[in-house]
Order: C-alpha cells, then structure tokens, then sequence
C-alpha cells in the first residue's frame, strides 16, 4: 500500500521529538512530546488534524537500547508500518541539508529519520517491526544472564586478588577460590594462622586431598597474620557475594530453559561445538525468518552479516587494508559462535584438521578462528533448514 505520511521519531528517556512529513517531503509538523498517554494523544490529533491515518503512515525510529520498544509496540497494534534502524545505519544515511556541518540534535535526528523513510522506503522491508513479546522477555532474559555473568567473573577476580593479601597459601596449594570446598574453607579459618589451629582430622575433612599440601604453603607463607586478619571480613563478604550472584544465575537459566524451543535448540547442539549455553543465545537471537531468505549459502551470508563475522575490506586506489571481521551486529551471537568454534577444535577431528591446515597456510590464530567460525555457521544453516541433526562426515563415508 502507497503511504501518504512518514513519520520520524527521535525518542529518549522522557521526550519525543516526532516530525510528520508529506511522501513528497514536505514538512507538515514536529514537535517534541511526552513518553506517556498525553505524548500519545498529541500524537494522534495532530496526524488527524493533518488528515493522516495510521494505516497509511510510515513510521520509522531509531532502535535506542529499550525506550523505542513500547512506542513500536503501540504504534504497530495502531496499525501504522513500524520500521526500527541500528543508530550506526540511521547516522549514515545524513541528511543533504546537514550534511556539511553535521549538527546532532533530536530535530536534525528526526528529520534524518523521515528522509530516510522517504528515499529508501523500499528498501526498509528489513528493518520491519513485528511485534514478539515472548521472543524480546528471552531477549532480556538472555541480556540479563550476560550481565550476571560478566559481575560472576569480576567477582573472582576480585576475590583472587584478595585472596593474595589474605590466604596465599590456598593458591599456593592449588586451590581454587571459587569452588564450593574453598568457599566452606574460607567460612571456618580465612587466614594461615587459622588454618594450622584447628585440628587435624577437621583440616583433613575440609581439604581432602589437598590437606598436606595446604598444611605446608600454611608453614611455608610470609603473609602477615594480622594484615591478614585485618583482611579476612573482605574476602568473607566477596565469598557470600559470589555465592548468591551464582544462584541468581541458576535462576535465571532456570527462567530460560522453558522458554527455549526445544527442536531449534536439539538441532543446533547436534553440531560439534555447540553446548547448552551456545545453543540457547544463538536460538534466541537466530529471527524467526531466516529460513526464508533464499538457499543456504545466501542465508550464511546474511547471518555472518547479522552477527558481524562478515569480512570488512577498506580499500583506495593502490592500498588495500587488512581485512577483518566487521563486528557489526550481535555481539552475543558473535560470542557464541566463537565459543563454539573454539570448543569443536575438541570434540570435532575434522574442525581440528581444518584449523590445522590454515595455520599451514601461514593464517594466525584469529584468521583461522574467524574461517571455523564461518564453517560453524554453514554447518549451522544446514541442521535448521534441513531439519536434520548433523552427521559426521566419517559416519556418511562409512
């Protein structure tokens, strides 16, 4: 259907800067409006006042971290074609008129955005809202469970750290800090002194194994007693940090195991490489259409854009630069596909080949790991648009 309207929104935290323009480019209104219903209602009388109708209206916005989602969520039940543009794609397009000096303000935004609406609208089809409350509550999810994690390991670090000033002796003995035995170690005798005074059939008991060696770091440590005691209440306090951290973790994997789509996530772990954790990320962030953006070569090739794993080449005239990935895109889905790549090297001869032939061919490590994870993504495609769990190549010769 031919839109009469388009509709540019800049939007933050608590304001909206929206320009209403004609399909030719004329301008008919902008203002800056609330987030909230009053916002709303301004909205829609000034598009019935400028004889503009929802259905024949193109919206488009800039994706800003998650304020854009309820404004995409309203306008789309309204009825209006939502489009949402990465910030990085929305500031290339610039305006003609701003183009020498370059001004940045959430009008000149705006305007950007319904220029972009007027001369590419053909080509936005991509970029097309469709709302999917269920997906975006996984997407969250997952986001969540990222930041939970990145906290987890600053945690350790910070603890092991710590741990130097407080209870060397522990590292010294092979133990590590953020396992459950260190943790109940820590709780009953946090420094050498401590240790060496309790008894021996209770060391044995807490260390197991590693009492003797722990027994003779303890003897052997020049860490100070009373520095060390001094310290203890910061290594106890990053000890019951990290532990409920971890189980808020467990939680949150509990949330998004069921939520998961169980076909998509056997699929995806039937490749060498692909976990539990991997498979979850790259089945949530994987759209729902992908299956059908042509044959399995053209859709590898969108995903590898998608996750930016997709070669950059910077040329001009004689020079050419380096080509590298251009991690543009989805970094979680980039991430695990480098996990992957990473772990099939021990549990896939044929990955393992491979790698090994690049670094032959004079590839470093990060050349050769960008190849497999290029070859992981192919293997990927293949499962979910066949329907079929990988098969080895040994077992198809066989």
């Amino acid at each position: 259907m031919t839109k009469n309207h388009i509709l540019g929104l800049d939007i933050a935290q608590d304001s909206v800067v929206a320009q209403l323009d004609l399909a030719d480019g004329t301008k008919c209104w902008r203002e800056t409006i609330t987030t909230d219903q009053a916002g709303w209602k301004t909205l829609e009388q000034a598009l019935t006042g400028r004889g503009a109708r929802w259905a024949g209206t193109l919206v488009v916005l800039e994706a800003t971290g998650v304020y854009h989602l309820p404004w995409a969520e309203r306008l789309t039940k309204a009825g209006a074609e939502v489009h949402v543009l990465n910030p990085l794609l929305a500031a290339r397009l610039q305006s003609v008129a701003n183009a020498l000096r370059e001004h940045k303000t959430d009008r000149v935004d705006a305007h950007r955005l319904c220029e972009a609406g007027r001369l590419y609208a053909d080509q936005l089809g991509r970029f097309r809202y469709r709302p999917e409350p269920a997906r975006q509550g996984l997407k969250q999810l997952t986001s969540v469970r990222a930041t939970l994690r990145a906290s987890l390991t600053n945690l350790k670090k910070s603890l092991l750290s710590q741990i130097e000033v407080v209870f060397p002796a522990m590292i010294r003995a092979g133990l590590d800090p953020s396992t459950e035995r260190a943790a109940t170690i820590l709780a009953t005798a946090p420094t050498a002194g401590n240790w060496l005074a309790l008894p021996e059939e209770q060391r044995r008991r807490l260390a197991g194994g590693k009492q003797a060696a722990l027994d003779a770091a303890c003897e052997a440590t020049l860490a100070d007693e009373a520095l060390a005691q001094a310290c203890a209440p910061a290594v106890l306090t990053l000890v019951n940090a990290q532990k409920t951290l971890a189980g808020e973790l467990e939680e949150c994997d509990r949330l998004i195991a069921p939520k998961l789509p169980a076909e998509r996530v056997a699929l995806i772990t039937s490749v060498p490489g692909f976990g539990e954790r991997t498979s979850a990320v790259l089945s949530v962030y994987l759209p729902a259409d992908f299956e059908g953006w042509g044959n399995a070569k053209q859709v590898a090739s969108r995903l590898q854009a998608l996750f930016g794993t997709d070669p950059r080449l910077k040329q001009s005239g004689k020079w050419t630069g380096k080509i590298k990935i251009s991690k543009r895109g989805i970094g979680a889905g980039r991430t695990a596909l480098f996990q992957a790549a990473f772990c099939s090297l021990a549990h896939d001869p044929e990955n393992l080949a491979y790698y090994q032939k690049l670094r032959r061919a004079g590839k470093d490590h990060k050349q050769a790991m960008v190849d497999l994870m290029r070859k992981q993504l192919r293997r990927l495609v293949s499962v979910l648009l066949s329907k079929r769990p990988f098969t080895p190549r040994t077992h198809v010769a066989a």
